[in-house]
């Protein structure tokens, strides 16, 4: 009777873990893995006289759940883990500011006056309005020092005048040089130079020194850009210089 029990049980434990092997082979191919092939044991007591006490006998222990589930390795779970957020920050940095347009130190009544002068007659002759430069007149005073009318040859057009009263009578007989000027012959000429440059269309900008030399006064006007350009058959005057 001992023998028949351990035989059945024994066979019961073969016949059951077939299908276990199979399963995991199966699965093995499903899944493309390694599977190790499974043996459960487990040592239990039989009835007392079906075999000795204490005598291990092999039996196949029902899994709570199905082979495959069983066999099948536990997937670790994965997290996808959320997109990076960005944040950029840009800092808009402000325009910057146009450069300031030149400062001119203002004339004093003087200056201001042989400044009025200039552009009252340019108006005449369709020339814009000039600008007092500061510079160019401070280089009228270095030049002026020795009380010797000559041109100083510098970078800028330039008229002289020496014996007036004043400024504005001055340059009254500059601009009187025009009455002489023949616009149908355009052109550079001694005695019209001065006309010329006082409203040669181009000049933006002039700066005069009056200087006291004596019993007479010493005027000096530098001219930027300068007039009087020669060349081109005249076309510059024809050009700067509107009757």
């Amino acid at each position: 009777m001992r023998s028949v029990i351990l035989s059945l049980a024994v066979l019961a434990a073969t016949a059951m873990a077939a299908p276990v092997k199979d399963c995991a082979i199966k699965y093995a191919r499903d899944v493309v893995t390694e599977v190790v092939d499974i043996t459960v044991t487990q040592t239990v007591y039989v009835t007392e006289g079906a075999v000795p006490t204490g005598t291990p006998v092999a039996v196949y222990v029902q899994p709570s759940t199905t082979p495959c589930e069983e066999t099948a390795p536990k997937k670790t779970p994965v997290y996808n883990a959320p997109a990076p957020v960005y944040s950029t920050h840009v800092e808009v940095q402000p325009a910057p500011s146009p450069a300031p347009a030149p400062v001119y130190n203002a004339p004093t009544s003087e200056d201001q006056s042989c400044l009025d002068a200039h552009n009252t007659y340019r108006a005449q002759h369709g020339a814009p309005p000039l600008t007092w430069n500061s510079d160019m007149a401070s280089y009228a005073e270095q030049n002026t020092q020795n009380c010797v009318m000559a041109h100083t040859g510098g970078p800028y057009g330039e008229n002289l005048a020496f014996g007036y009263s004043n400024v504005a009578d001055a340059v009254k007989a500059w601009y009187d040089e025009g009455s002489q000027y023949d616009a149908s012959n355009p052109g550079f000429y001694e005695n019209t130079g001065h006309f010329t440059q006082l409203v040669w269309k181009a000049t933006t900008e002039v700066g005069c020194y009056n200087r006291q030399c004596g019993d007479s006064q010493y005027l000096m006007c530098e001219y930027k850009v300068p007039g009087n350009v020669v060349g081109n058959n005249g076309q510059y005057f024809s050009d700067n210089v509107q009757m």
